[in-house]
């Protein structure tokens, strides 16, 4: 079975993006424990510290006192009388984004080791090829879960936020902001069974069989 890749546009509230934008740790955290559990797999408390060499001490404080909402708990085991908690992100597919003021769109994309405002970190599509997004972008049109044209607002986010080209995650953006607006939620998941992004960092393999 081919895996696919997947990215589940979520609205994060403003608090919480203030809280990760300028701190390096939490991002470093954050990213590490999305790359390490990615695709269904979960790591210790204790691994994650030391994989970023910190104390166990500084990264518990910090997962419960400030990144609560992007991780759970998925199994434990007791080993020599010691609780040990596996840990894995509450979505690992989750890309998240903040609307400030003049429909300035701010992303965290925990996989991508992406965060700040969209026209200064762009997304994880702009190191692929243009044949490369291309086919991603026929993709999602093909499955209907975008459309092929956009109305004039929808370009005019998108420039206000330096976006130049329509790429993959772009056109999920606006979606999901479209969605935000409307209240009918502002969850958008992108399947696409060619994700050479993906490939290269090794996240997926895609011609996996089971």
């Amino acid at each position: 079975m081919v895996k696919q890749c997947k990215m589940d546009i979520l609205y994060m509230n403003p608090e919480t993006y203030t809280s990760i934008a300028t701190h390096e740790m939490r991002q470093s955290i954050l990213t590490k424990l999305f790359k390490e559990a990615y695709d269904g797999n979960s790591v210790t408390k204790q691994e994650l510290a030391d994989s970023l060499g910190i104390k166990y001490q500084q990264l518990v404080y910090q997962l419960m006192s400030h990144l609560k909402e992007f991780w759970t708990v998925v199994g434990e085991e007791r080993v020599r009388g010691t609780r040990m908690e596996f840990i894995a992100p509450t979505d690992p597919y989750g890309v998240y984004i903040c609307v400030g003021k003049n429909r300035k769109l701010f992303i965290v994309d925990p996989v991508a080791g992406l965060y700040g405002p969209l026209s200064d970190v762009g997304v994880r599509c702009d190191s692929c090829s243009e044949e490369e997004y291309k086919h991603c972008v026929m993709s999602l049109i093909e499955k209907g879960i975008v459309t092929k044209e956009f109305s004039e607002k929808d370009l005019e986010i998108l420039t206000l936020n330096g976006r130049k080209e329509k790429r993959p995650l772009d056109m999920g953006l606006i979606k999901a902001v479209k969605e935000l607006a409307t209240g009918d939620g502002c969850t958008l998941t992108i399947p696409c069974e060619k994700c050479t992004y993906m490939q290269k960092r090794r996240l997926i393999r895609l011609h996996d069989s089971v």
